[in-house]
């Protein structure tokens, strides 16, 4: 299961340029109670923001998709 810290962690090794794609499953499973959840959504941007990371909405694919700076 992922978790916020092993999230962190994978977020970190990344390089600049990188999309980790977080399905809104595993954003469920991070951030509860997931989308739409708008609290949800503050804490995984707080999170990609602490991490260097952008955080895009992909909606139709349900994922978000988090680039590296």
């Amino acid at each position: 299961m992922l978790t916020r810290a092993v999230l962190k962690s994978y977020l970190l090794d990344m390089p600049r340029g990188h999309i980790f794609d977080l399905t809104y499953k595993l954003f469920a499973d991070v951030f509860p109670p997931g989308e739409p959840d708008a609290s949800a959504r503050q804490k995984l941007h707080a999170l990609a923001e602490e991490c260097g990371f952008d955080v895009a909405n992909n909606a139709a694919e349900g994922r978000f998709e988090l680039t590296r700076r």
